[in-house]
């Protein structure tokens, strides 16, 4: 984190006077549409229910919970998420709305939800790609597209083909205690699996669009179409880095620097950092925050 906040001090320097940015940000922070801003906000709600949406369809095969229940797994889930390394802990807070016996079966069935959403994180991530490389050519970014690329059609044969990993593990020794649990992959069909990556999809596009927003608002002066693109890259690149806590939001913030500040697209690298900063607290350190909250009501009832 501290690395992480040298580098960042670097870029924001190097972008001209501090003082005469952060004016900047404060006089569009005042002056910013309030409708858009609550606007922003209201979409945080929106991407955590289609989480949940997502969970519920999946757990359909388990045992069916009631929308409610499922958006408080979920974000019980994120509370787990936000202190472990690239929020791998998701599953431990999910699972405590379920039975017993359901449990492993359910935490399989996080590593799906998982796939899906990181399946078009990736597709989103190698569109910005392609057009970093078209915009700002060269050896590393066409190496990156290419691995990018290769990486995820490896990934997409993988989650389309997920039932056929159970079939694999039933005939692995080591693996006989938790088959049980690992066949609950068969019973997700090529529908249920796409189905999934649309509302992924479409949590993407929200986040993706309250970021634009919310930068605009602040002043960034992002074009939409390229700033689309690029900040498809930038939260492609926060999936792959490993970072968990404070460090994530380190990393947020270097990458965006990185991506819309030292390219030039930002007109303020200040707006970028807060709009990078306000992203990550309306989705997932306040849904983090309800999950504890619900958490504590949960080991209450038990």
């Amino acid at each position: 984190m501290v690395l992480l906040l040298v580098l960042i001090y670097r870029q924001i320097s190097s972008k001209g006077n501090l003082n005469r940015q952060w004016s900047d940000f404060v006089m569009h922070w005042h002056a910013g549409d309030k409708l858009l801003l609550s606007c922003v906000v209201l979409l945080a709600p929106l991407n955590w229910m289609m989480e949940a949406l997502k969970w519920k369809l999946l757990l359909q095969k388990i045992q069916p919970l009631s929308f409610g229940r499922a958006l408080a797994s979920t974000l019980t889930g994120i509370s787990f998420s936000i202190v472990t390394p690239n929020k791998i802990g998701d599953f431990a807070g999910r699972i405590l709305y379920l039975e017993n016996r359901n449990k492993l079966r359910a935490a399989i069935a996080t590593l799906v939800s998982n796939l899906s959403q990181t399946m078009v994180t990736c597709i989103f991530g190698i569109a910005g790609l392609v057009y970093f490389n078209i915009r700002y050519p060269g050896t590393w970014p066409m190496l990156t597209l290419a691995v990018a690329a290769l990486s995820s059609v490896c990934l997409g044969f993988l989650y389309l083909n997920i039932d056929k990993v159970a079939g694999w593990a039933e005939h692995k020794a080591w693996l006989r205690k938790v088959i049980v649990a690992v066949r609950i992959l068969k019973r997700y069909s090529k529908r249920d699996l796409l189905q999934l990556l649309l509302i992924s999809a479409g949590r993407f596009c929200i986040y993706n669009f309250q970021f634009l927003l919310l930068a605009n608002v602040l002043g960034a002066g992002l074009p939409w179409a390229a700033g689309f693109l690029v900040s498809g890259l930038m939260f492609w690149m926060i999936t792959v880095i490993p970072s968990f806590f404070l460090a994530d939001l380190g990393v947020r913030w270097f990458v965006a620097g990185l991506l819309f500040t030292d390219t030039g697209l930002a007109a303020n690298s200040l707006n970028i950092l807060a709009s990078s900063s306000m992203i990550w607290l309306l989705n997932l350190a306040l849904p983090a925050i309800v999950g504890s909250v619900l958490l504590l009501t949960v080991r209450l009832s038990k």
